[in-house]
């Protein structure tokens, strides 16, 4: 069964995911619709006075519903958080009601004659619209969409995380409701964290969740594939310049040597970084500059803010950079430096317990076992060599700036 069990006495709460892969493509747009009505309540549960009041009984249990964007796969995803039994007053557990909470606000949707209510699903259309066209109010955000967009036109990818509105418009109660029937025929994914009886868990979602459990996600997307190389930007009223480029890697998660690219992606622009120190700690030509590796797709983005008169010799300068450590221009300090934040990174993870079940789920569902432990020690074993290596399987694909208006 897909369920995955992790023991844990660090947090005072219980956690449980249900976590459904999909191929992503516009009707990604559909996805986040159903999320957004499954948030807002069940047959059981008709109105958010009586959802929050539920919830409220429950020991102030968390509920969410979101979806994510993992390479060219979405996850859609409910996540509970609750007391553990030992703080509750009560000689009770909360495991019952939890998973039956779950069941309802899930299968029981908010519909009547097979389609979703459309006095809530009016609302939630319209919170969608506002969240998609919002998108280019943060010009930072808005810039780095766009470059991914270039990058990846005609690929799954090119779909925004919270779909478009074109297919918003398409979307009513009945073919909505269609769609989460179909969502609900897929493979699922639970994992949960803290304290239980493992065999008792498992046999309470069987029972309620079924055969979805024993159901296999496989998905043909995530490919390498090479794009020609386009630059291009657009011109708002603004008086810093955004500027993003995008490279491409047929390294993932799945596909070659993972680890030493993650180490690459830190030593180039994370954190205290050789873009960091080059670009604004020695040149002071950029306010801020980061770059950020998608590891199931095959992503490398380097975005920052500047003047525009900076424009052209920061990017010369980065570009640079990038060749400076395919020519093996890399300390030893910086590599244990790189090393060193990756061990931060990966133990904040596990100071949150949504944060676990983000990072973990996408895994589980790819097939991919993650032991912190085993993952160091992978990060560690990193050499020099294979760091250089590493950076020389990228190729670039956009380069994409949002730049002040020109003067009159």
């Amino acid at each position: 069964m897909n369920i995955k069990f992790i023991k844990s006495n660090k947090f005072k709460s219980n956690s449980i995911s249900l976590n459904i892969p999909i191929d992503i493509d516009e009707k990604i747009t559909d996805l986040n619709l159903v999320s957004e009505m499954i948030k807002i309540g069940s047959k059981k549960y008709d109105s958010l006075k009586k959802l929050y009041s539920k919830l409220q009984e429950m020991y102030g249990t968390h509920f969410n519903c979101y979806v994510n964007k993992c390479g060219e796969v979405a996850v859609f995803t409910i996540y509970i958080e609750f007391l553990k039994d030992e703080y509750i007053d009560q000689n009770t557990s909360l495991w019952d009601e939890i998973i039956n909470f779950l069941h309802e606000i899930f299968y029981n949707v908010l519909e009547e004659k097979g389609c979703f209510k459309e006095e809530f699903l009016k609302i939630e259309k319209e919170n969608l619209r506002t969240n998609i066209l919002s998108l280019v109010d943060s010009k930072n955000y808005y810039a780095y969409v766009k470059c991914e967009q270039i990058s990846t036109k005609n690929e799954p990818y090119v779909n925004y995380i919270y779909g478009n509105v074109d297919r918003l418009e398409k979307i009513n109660g009945k073919n909505l409701y269609e769609f989460y029937l179909n969502l609900r025929e897929l493979p699922y994914y639970f994992v949960i964290i803290g304290n239980f009886d493992e065999d008792r868990i498992k046999n309470m979602l069987y029972d309620k969740f079924g055969k979805s459990l024993e159901r296999k996600f496989n998905t043909d997307n995530n490919k390498f594939l090479k794009t020609d190389f386009t630059e291009s930007y657009e011109r708002f009223d603004i008086t810093q310049t955004k500027l993003v480029i995008n490279f491409k890697t047929p390294i993932t998660i799945f596909n070659g040597d993972y680890y030493a690219f993650f180490v690459f992606n830190k030593i180039l622009g994370s954190g205290y970084s050789k873009l960091y120190r080059e670009v604004r700690q020695k040149r002071s030509l950029v306010y801020y500059i980061n770059s950020y590796y998608e590891k199931f797709k095959g992503m490398l983005s380097i975005e920052c803010g500047i003047d525009d008169k900076n424009f052209d010799v920061t990017k010369e300068i980065i570009l640079s950079e990038i060749q400076n450590i395919s020519n093996g221009e890399i300390s030893e300090s910086e590599i244990e430096n790189a090393k060193r934040s990756i061990r931060r990174l990966l133990m904040s993870v596990q100071d949150k317990v949504s944060s676990m079940h983000s990072f973990i789920a996408p895994l589980y569902i790819f097939n991919k076992e993650f032991d912190i432990n085993e993952f160091l020690k992978n990060i560690y074993s990193v050499d020099k060599n294979r760091i250089i290596d590493a950076s020389k399987q990228i190729i670039k694909s956009a380069i994409f700036s949002v730049r002040p208006l020109e003067e009159e």
